[in-house]
């Protein structure tokens, strides 16, 4: 026993030393790269290493310019904003309580680089490869968890390797902390599956703290362990029992008190436990179009990202009624877990290289599962190690070939030989179709190819005089079309646009009709008409109740009324009525056709009740619901 022992740490010490030697001529001989939160990370780095707080000041801007000058237009927002005194600052930024200025990321990945930052500066390197350092640093702890999961020098360097294809080679030079959110969730995975559950539950908190969906290690590494220890012949609750121990409530106790940092930090500098979600996330996008595209997108999915890994899990479930399968499902729920949140987020088309990062770092409980079946095996069959490394291989190469605002290879292929049957998720197709990161404008037509003659087109339902833009002045498009409705009222139309002439007795009241009261007089509950471009021409509603008068043609007839615009947060209906008739709650941010039954006078009065109205700002004190972009009566 003592000699397995000492062959195990010695291997452990050649492991470490040969996999820190690597590491060290990674961080020597490649320069980083500043994507992904960068702005943000590298002035709070600054910050934390020359003042020792992680709020911003002018200083910090200016020594960060100086240090990233390709950058320097970037951080000049936020220091124009932070000149003129305003509350609202840059985009990734936020003024705390005292009226400082942070970033909304939490600064634990920012402080973790603020050593090395401080030391590269002193001897003469480049500091703000402080970021390949922590980077590194994580990689290293990985391969020590995955010695112990695998007990063998080689076994654990393949299982590395494997890692580096699945995303971390995508990632480690980022200057934003994915590879360091992935790196620290697969290893705290192994240390808890092995049973080392304050290792695992302090690496599985640290991931928390700049991904805080991640919290969902805390239920699911217990199940897993629980998986891999279970016996039979004892019975669930006898099994249960024993994983309730000392040390492994301290390791999900400290992991926990980890996590709660940010939350608190949040709380204290914000009123809220988290700014991001508040500032820059909207449940109304979760949805199966970005679940799917979670997955399955020819850019930037999962699918696309570790094919290996997902046809390995397979394998490994292929048993039914087996520990692995078991296994097998607790590794998807945790993905799934994972990615349903991320969901949320405003920009979709995110800054990536190939694989989305939320899919890099949720994918990580499938290459675990995939590991830990892999080291039960007594050999490894070569001909699947090759398929491994040359299909993730092929996939990391092919994601280096385009970045996150271009098609990738595979889904030019789609667009060129079968455009009708690829539909990606709005912002992803309108987002490269134009080759630049912008949210998506519900006010703007998209189509592919950019030059010569479009196959696919892309427009928002939902907006007033859309499809004259697509047709021209006085005609609409015609029920030949090929469409395919998306979500949130984005539609593709395939192929030619038909089109044909529009109906004679359509009327549509957009912002010079409100401004004049041609056609339809606001009544009580609004604003004043404001002509802010887009899907900013038109009226915000002012109060709990909206009312307003539209005029129609004097004859009996039945026909159609549709409201067009978008919501103030905390909205996402509106009781509607018309001329006393209750028509129920409807989503006016979709397209909605109202029918209108034996139209009798020369008017309509249509009241709209709002979910919840709330003033923006202490300066503005209207109380808005929603803005009225357009009025379509058929």
């Amino acid at each position: 026993m003592t000699a397995l022992i000492e062959t195990g740490t010695a291997g452990l010490r050649r492991f470490a030393l040969g996999l820190a030697l690597a590491l060290l001529a990674f961080v020597a001989a490649v320069p980083p790269d500043h994507n992904g939160d960068f702005v943000e990370y590298t002035l709070v780095a600054h910050a934390i290493a020359t003042h020792g707080t992680p709020d911003i000041r002018l200083s910090d801007i200016a020594a960060v310019k100086a240090a990233i000058p390709e950058r320097a237009n970037v951080y000049q927002f936020l220091e124009n904003d932070m000149r003129a005194g305003k509350e609202d600052v840059y985009a990734a930024f936020v003024r705390g309580r005292g009226g400082d200025v942070y970033a909304v990321h939490f600064f634990a990945y920012p402080a973790l680089a603020a050593i090395p930052y401080k030391l590269l500066g002193l001897v003469g390197l480049p500091p703000f490869k402080c970021f390949l350092v922590v980077n590194a640093a994580a990689v290293f702890v990985l391969g020590l968890a995955l010695y112990r999961l695998f007990g063998s020098v080689n076994r654990a360097a393949a299982g590395l390797a494997l890692f580096m294809l699945c995303g971390g080679i995508l990632y480690a030079r980022w200057s934003s902390p994915e590879c360091l959110s992935a790196a620290t969730l697969l290893a705290a995975l192994a240390y808890y599956g092995t049973g080392a559950p304050i290792r695992g539950g302090l690496l599985g908190g640290l991931a928390t703290l700049q991904n805080p969906t991640i919290l969902f290690f805390f239920g699911f590494a217990p199940l897993l362990r629980l998986c891999i220890d279970y016996q039979p012949a004892l019975g669930i609750v006898a099994n249960v029992r024993r994983q309730i121990t000392v040390r492994a409530v301290a390791g999900l106790a400290l992991g926990l008190a980890l996590f709660a940092l940010p939350p608190l930090f949040n709380l204290y500098q914000y009123g809220v436990p988290n700014i991001i979600v508040k500032k820059f996330s909207d449940s109304s996008f979760v949805s199966l179009t970005r679940l799917v595209s979670f997955f399955f997108d020819l850019n930037q999915g999962m699918l696309f990202g570790v094919p290996a890994v997902v046809a390995g899990l397979l394998w490994v479930a292929r048993g039914r009624r087996t520990r692995a399968f078991a296994m097998a499902g607790l590794a998807v729920l945790f993905t799934l877990a994972l990615a349903v949140p991320a969901m949320a987020v405003l920009n979709w088309n995110s800054g990536a290289v190939g694989m989305m990062r939320y899919a890099f770092w949720a994918s990580m409980p499938l290459l675990f599962v995939l590991l830990w079946r892999a080291a039960q095996l007594p050999r490894w069959p070569r001909a699947a190690l090759l398929a491994v490394v040359l299909v993730q291989g092929v996939c990391t190469a092919q994601a280096l070939t385009y970045s996150y605002v271009q098609f990738s290879p595979l889904a030019r292929i789609a667009l060129r030989l079968a455009p009708g049957l690829y539909h990606p998720e709005p912002e992803i197709f309108a987002e490269r179709t134009g080759e630049n990161d912008d949210y998506i404008n519900p006010a703007n037509v998209y189509h592919w190819p950019r030059e010569g003659q479009p196959v696919k087109w892309l427009y928002n339902t939902a907006q007033p005089g859309i499809e004259q833009k697509l047709c021209g002045a006085g005609r609409m498009l015609s029920a030949q079309n090929r469409f395919t409705d998306t979500y949130r009222g984005w539609r593709y139309v395939d192929g030619t646009l038909h089109c044909q002439q529009e109906d004679a007795n359509v009327i549509r009241l957009t912002l010079p009709q409100f401004q004049y009261s041609q056609g339809v007089r606001l009544m009580q509950g609004w604003s004043g008409p404001e002509a802010g471009g887009g899907v900013w021409d038109g009226v915000w509603s002012d109060g709990p109740v909206s009312t307003m008068s539209i005029t129609v043609p004097a004859v009996k007839a039945s026909g159609t009324l549709t409201l067009l615009g978008h919501y103030f947060e905390g909205n996402r209906r509106t009781h509607v009525n018309v001329d006393g008739r209750d028509l129920g709650w409807i989503e006016l941010d979709k397209r909605n056709d109202i029918r209108l039954e034996q139209i009798r006078g020369g008017r309509i009065v249509v009241t709209l009740r709002h979910e919840t109205s709330t003033q923006p700002n202490p300066q503005d004190t209207r109380k808005l619901a929603f803005f009225l972009q357009g009025i379509e009566v058929r």
